[in-house]
């Protein structure tokens, strides 16, 4: 062959592909935020933004890798497309053999020209935990919403369409589910008007009901997986968990989330996931929620009841305190069951657990001297499980306030309660203060003492004969089974709002 012909064959076998493959084997990295550091299979190659060309030599699949200070690390992959059949039908159109490079980059193209990757802040481990009870998606979007297209195509909204969570919320509110764990949001889907769900917004002082308002998304690749952004409007309204039209506060949203060739099915749950991430990140909401938890638990308190300083109980040392404490100690009936109670005033009032009175009004007293009296439930505060009430009587025997903020660990507790059985009423029991716990805001004293369900409401008391909590059944969460708890006294009389006047 002449030298000038072969020259001629070997420049149209390498540049066919590049003339011929009609794709690009180049993509543009970007980030939100920017200036994130770019590793390629584990080696470090820029920052965004970020031009990448594949090189056969990274593989069928490649790795990436973003990482930026204060930010969660995000990875991602790619497998370039070999698209030589082109090449394959052109050399025979011009009678050249065919002797493919597998190794050469033109021959291949990657999937998208671009692709922007999303960055979320790292979550601050030192903010209070607050439970948020989030209510299911609701959807603002109007009577005809136009969610965008998929290939210039309208995308259709009904139970067979690209975006059939539109018809079927429970999707879109996994995903927002999904965006608020692992934070200082502890997310608990609620339907409202269900006693589970109304108990848990109750405790959590307020409700998070996310609208949505706006979608457009502009999509290609095919009908089950996708490419391109899809911009999401959202309205996160914090409602009063008093009243079920009382807006606290709330924030809007406007994000786009980058779908990276995943399930088309899974596109708009993974943008509502997006959007729940963005809102963790507004800086002022953490304080904004504290504010709106500490308005709630201060109407829970109610009015200022003030009450007269009780007499000591007289005892001689400690073989006798208890003998002498268990006589301000009552078993409370209720048409439901039984639980336990103390006296804090000489004049009938007395403290127990609000899960004991419930809704009742009116219920029955039984004294451990044998007599039994009519209780008026005064005040209850189901945030802290608490309940003040009151018999018509004076000259009661009632304990003494103790200070629960000197106690020390390992220090000796008493507990004075009706376990199981009214028979039993007065059953005393001993153990230790094992700790000091925080419980979705809430602080409590944890101890070895056995508390069973008919001593909820009952005291605690220290080595001194001075009541220092109240014990409660009312506790529950992962790790918690088979501890005790109690409200530390001060906590009770600060809930219910009680003074106590010399």
């Amino acid at each position: 062959m002449r030298p000038h012909l072969l020259i001629l064959l070997i420049a149209l076998l390498t540049g066919c592909a590049t003339i011929l493959n009609g794709g690009s084997n180049g993509m543009e990295i970007g980030s939100d935020p920017s200036e994130a550091t770019v590793f390629v299979n584990g080696n470090q190659r820029g920052t965004t933004p970020f031009s990448y060309s594949y090189d056969p030599a990274d593989g069928t699949e490649v790795m990436f890798e973003l990482r930026k200070n204060g930010y969660k690390p995000t990875t991602f992959s790619m497998r370039p497309k070999m698209d030589n059949g082109v090449l394959f039908a052109d050399a025979m159109l011009l009678g050249i053999p065919y002797i493919a490079d597998r190794m050469s980059p033109a021959l291949y193209e990657m999937r998208v020209g671009s692709y922007r990757a999303n960055l979320y802040k790292e979550v601050d481990n030192d903010l209070q935990r607050f439970l948020i009870p989030v209510a299911s998606v609701v959807l603002a979007m109007g009577d005809r919403p136009d969610p965008g297209t998929l290939k210039s195509a309208p995308i259709k909204v009904g139970k067979d369409g690209l975006f059939q969570d539109l018809s079927y919320v429970d999707g879109l509110s996994n995903g927002i589910l999904g965006g608020l764990r692992d934070s200082w949001m502890d997310a608990r889907t609620v339907r409202t008007g269900t006693t589970k769900g109304d108990e848990m917004v109750q405790r959590a002082k307020l409700i998070l009901v996310p609208e949505v308002e706006r979608i457009h998304a502009t999509l290609t690749g095919e009908r089950r997986k996708v490419f391109g952004p899809i911009e999401l409007t959202m309205r996160w309204k914090f409602m009063a968990h008093s009243t079920s039209d009382s807006v606290l506060f709330e924030r809007r949203t406007t994000t786009t989330y980058d779908v990276p060739g995943d399930q088309a099915d899974q596109a708009l749950s993974d943008a509502l996931r997006h959007a729940a991430r963005r809102l963790l990140e507004d800086p002022e909401l953490p304080s904004a929620v504290a504010t709106a938890y500490g308005a709630g638990l201060a109407l829970s308190k109610g009015s200022t009841i003030e009450l007269r300083t009780p007499l000591p109980i007289p005892f001689d040392g400690r073989k006798d305190m208890l003998a002498a404490l268990v006589k301000a100690v009552v078993t409370i009936q209720t048409e439901r069951g039984h639980g336990s109670g103390f006296l804090i005033a000489n004049d009938g009032y007395l403290l127990t657990n609000h899960h004991v009175v419930e809704k009742e009004s009116m219920v029955k007293v039984k004294f451990e001297q044998g007599f039994t009296l009519d209780a008026q439930v005064v005040k209850t505060n189901p945030d802290f499980d608490l309940a003040l009430l009151k018999v018509q009587a004076s000259d009661l025997p009632a304990l003494s306030i103790g200070n629960d903020a000197g106690l020390m660990l390992g220090e000796e507790i008493f507990a004075i309660g009706t376990p199981m059985e009214t028979s039993l009423g007065q059953s005393v029991s001993r153990g230790i203060l094992s700790g000091r716990r925080d419980l979705e805001g809430r602080n409590y004293l944890q101890t070895d003492v056995s508390i069973n369900p008919g001593n909820s409401g009952g005291p605690l008391i220290d080595e001194t004969g001075k009541v220092v909590g109240v014990a409660t059944m009312k506790i529950s969460g992962k790790g918690l089974e088979g501890l005790g708890f109690g409200v530390p006294i001060s906590v009770a009389l600060q809930e219910l709002n009680i003074v106590l006047a010399p």
